[in-house]
């Protein structure tokens, strides 16, 4: 697999991507990267950047407890300890939506992507083709992208109610069957 170009963070072979359009203000993110976190980075990066990272990683861990087993017993310990970690489920991606199936050899079916907030959906894909849920409008599925168009990873914009229903549709497009959801 060819993932010289791209830029991010995560697993090597992720279920979840999720594009969007910002990194964390720390050294070590202001450079091109291409690496899994290391054991609870995310923690500690939300400890040293604050609630805006925090909602991010946390919105990304209620997604990936919620679909896949995690061996954590909450989606705070997966987010603390596993997320974006090469034991995880999640590549956060900072290069250009139309590189990153490809690079990571990602096929419909075992992978979704997810792209973050509306404007930055523009920068990347043809948002006339969306196709929006019929009780959310604000959640857009693209076919060609194989990508969820949701608002940005912050609360307000994408409450409990709309992130339930964001998890379904991942999980139809990613072809899991019903076993419980672990959204608290």
């Amino acid at each position: 697999m060819n993932k010289s170009k791209l830029i991010g963070v995560g697993s090597s072979a992720p279920r979840i991507v999720l594009h969007i359009a910002n990194r964390p203000p720390l050294d070590g993110f202001e450079h091109d990267i291409n690496r899994p976190f290391q054991l609870a980075e995310a923690a500690d990066i939300i400890q040293k950047t604050g609630n805006h990272w925090r909602k991010v990683f946390s919105i990304l861990a209620k997604i990936s407890f919620a679909l896949f087993d995690t061996q954590c017993k909450t989606w705070q310990e997966y987010r603390d300890t596993k997320l974006l970690t090469e034991d995880g489920f999640e590549y956060i991606c900072f290069s250009e939506l139309k590189d990153t199936r490809s690079q990571l050899d990602l096929t419909k079916h075992t992978s979704v992507s997810i792209t973050c907030g509306f404007n930055y959906a523009q920068t990347q894909l043809d948002t006339s083709s969306l196709v929006s849920h019929h009780n959310f409008e604000k959640l857009k599925w693209s076919e060609q992208h194989h990508c969820l168009v949701t608002p940005y990873f912050d609360w307000r914009q994408l409450n409990n109610e709309m992130l339930s229903i964001a998890i379904n549709i991942i999980k139809s497009k990613l072809l899991i069957g019903d076993e419980p959801s672990h959204l608290a």
